[in-house]
């Protein structure tokens, strides 16, 4: 497994401006796997920390993990997307038991997106609270079972039995109501994010083009096929669209945390992700093309789908933000 190492973190105390111009020179040098990566931990990580208690008189070990964190010696992923019959984060799949003498243990599953991650930020669903718990969670914790699904051999799920966390370790409590601070720091996360992942999007297509023009010569290169031409045209197109709307950030409709526009916008993001990497495998393998973007050892095709846990849950979110979904589902 390729690490993403510490050293890309950007200097501690920058402004937002320095941050984004930051992650901006970051997905244009390097590969998605460790711009998408430590977007999500600046962008989404680092500011939930905000919501535990103060370190600064924790146990040793809560308390060097966040400022490992904190440093950009740990690189932290978001377990907070995981799928469940609902496609609902508000309904973690972690159910935590408080244990006389012991602890709290936890069961369940969580998803996480990059597979270099040092560890995950999971929420816990607590045996008599009503609220959610979140919980730092390194992946060599005792009880905690990483690995790969479907066609991703890489981790990206994480499997808990009997595990034990102790209550220092444990956020604050938190809820995904529209106008909470969890909210408010995943919208602004996935402004940032959408508006680099299309970028990328539109970036992979035009290097597939390339290879198709470098597959044959003159009239018989594979570039001079209306065919494909069109049905590249069409996702460029939507990219393009998608683009547009993320540029503006929350500016786009001028709503609050919560609103429809960054969820709509999130969606699109995350489905143009999905269809690109689908299109570029497909074209490479059907039509034999030398080089291919997908060759790549980085081509995220198994990480993709894990951010912001992937199209469907991005629907769910959009439909509970349209009012499409029951109250007691929602919340």
């Amino acid at each position: 497994m390729t690490h993403v190492h510490a050293t890309a973190a950007p200097p501690a105390g920058t402004g937002p401006e320095d941050l984004r111009r930051y992650l901006d020179g970051l997905w244009e040098k390097e590969p998605f796997v460790h711009a998408a990566a430590w977007t999500e931990h600046l962008c989404g990580v680092l500011p939930l920390l905000d919501l535990f208690p103060d370190a600064s008189h924790d146990p040793q070990e809560p308390r060097r993990l966040v400022e490992g964190v904190r440093t950009g010696a740990l690189l932290a992923a978001l377990g907070l997307f995981t799928p469940n019959t609902h496609f609902a984060p508000s309904l973690p799949a972690v159910r935590a038991e408080r244990v006389p003498g012991l602890g709290l243990t936890l069961e369940g599953r969580f998803r996480y997106a990059s597979p270099q991650a040092d560890l995950s930020l999971v929420p816990l669903r607590v045996a008599g609270e009503e609220q959610l718990r979140l919980v730092l969670l390194p992946h060599t914790h005792d009880g905690l079972r990483t690995y790969g699904a479907g066609r991703a051999t890489e981790p990206g799920w994480g499997e808990l039995t009997g595990a034990v966390v102790q209550e220092a370790e444990l956020s604050h409590p938190v809820t995904w109501d529209l106008d909470g601070p969890l909210v408010r720091v995943l919208d602004s996360y996935g402004w940032e994010f959408a508006r680099r992942s299309v970028t990328w999007s539109a970036r992979v297509i035009a290097d597939l083009r390339r290879s198709l023009a470098a597959t044959g010569s003159g009239t018989e290169a594979l570039s001079t096929s209306q065919y494909l031409a069109h049905e590249l045209s069409k996702l460029e197109i939507e990219i393009s669209l998608a683009a547009a709307a993320a540029s503006f950030g929350a500016e786009l409709k001028g709503e609050e945390p919560g609103g429809q526009s960054a969820a709509a916008v999130l969606l699109a993001a995350t489905d143009l992700l999905t269809r690109t990497a689908r299109v570029v495998e497909d074209m490479s393998t059907e039509l034999g093309l030398t080089p291919s973007p997908c060759a790549a050892d980085s081509w995220p095709a198994g990480q993709i789908q894990g951010y912001f846990g992937g199209r469907r849950m991005a629907e769910s979110q959009l439909a509970r933000r349209m009012g499409l979904v029951p109250e007691a589902v929602a919340r």
